[in-house]
Formats: C-alpha cells, structure tokens, sequence
C-alpha cells in the first residue's frame, strides 16, 4: 500500500503543479492582450482621424475650385457688360448727335443702359459673396 499511497501523492503534486504553470501563464498573457488591444483601438482611432482629414481636405479644395470657376465666370460676365455698357454710351452719345429730336429712342436707349447698369451691380455683389465665402 505504500506504492500506492506515493503513487497518488505522486500524481496529485503533478496536478497542483500543473495548474501553477496554467495559472501562472495566462496570468502573465493578461497584459500582453490589453496591450494589443489598446494598440489595435489606437490605430483604429488614428485611421479615423486621417481618413476623415483627407476626405475633408479633399472637399475644401474641391469646394474652393468651383467657387474659383464661378468667380471667373462672373468676371467674364462683368467683363462682357461692361463692354456692352461702353458701345452703348458710345451710341448714345453718336445717336444723341443725329437724333436729337428723337426722345422715343433716347429713353429707350437710358433704359437699356439702367437695365445693364443694375445686372453689373447684382453681378458684382455676387461676385463680393464669392470672394468671401471660404
């Protein structure tokens, strides 16, 4: 009996110290997996981060092309009434010369000219909100 009594002795000491070494070891891998997973979560908030910087990015500039084409389209457009301003006084001035007694004519030609004066002014608001906008 005293083989066996050993034998089991024996058997229970490779248990206890069987499940020191198991205890042991997933204590020591406890920190290991908080520290992966505290890596894992910052680059994933750092991914965010710079991916969602891009995008904005991205936008602003896309945002301050069309705002450059608009402002150039109504700068041509200012430009183009302008000139038509111009050849309308130049021909009111030639017009009033010839037909002075014509005052049908000439108001119409004022009203003309008022018409396109007030479009350049609309015009260049516009083109002031533009060049403020962001």
């Amino acid at each position: 009996m005293s083989f066996g009594t050993n034998l089991h002795m024996k058997n229970t000491e490779e248990l206890k110290s069987a499940r020191a070494r198991k205890t042991s070891s997933s204590k020591s891998l406890g920190p290991l997996y908080i520290v992966l997973f505290l890596l894992v979560w910052a680059g994933l908030v750092y991914g965010g981060f710079y991916y969602s910087k891009q995008y904005f990015d991205q936008e602003i500039k896309n945002i301050q092309q069309t705002n450059a084409m608009y402002i150039q389209e109504i700068k041509d457009r200012m430009d183009s009434l302008t000139n038509e301003l111009i050849a309308l006084k130049g021909d009111l001035s030639n017009t009033d010369e010839t037909i002075s007694s014509s005052s049908s004519i000439q108001k119409e030609l004022n009203a003309k000219i008022e018409l396109l004066d007030k479009q350049l002014k609309n015009l260049e608001k516009s083109l002031q909100i533009l060049k403020e906008a962001p």
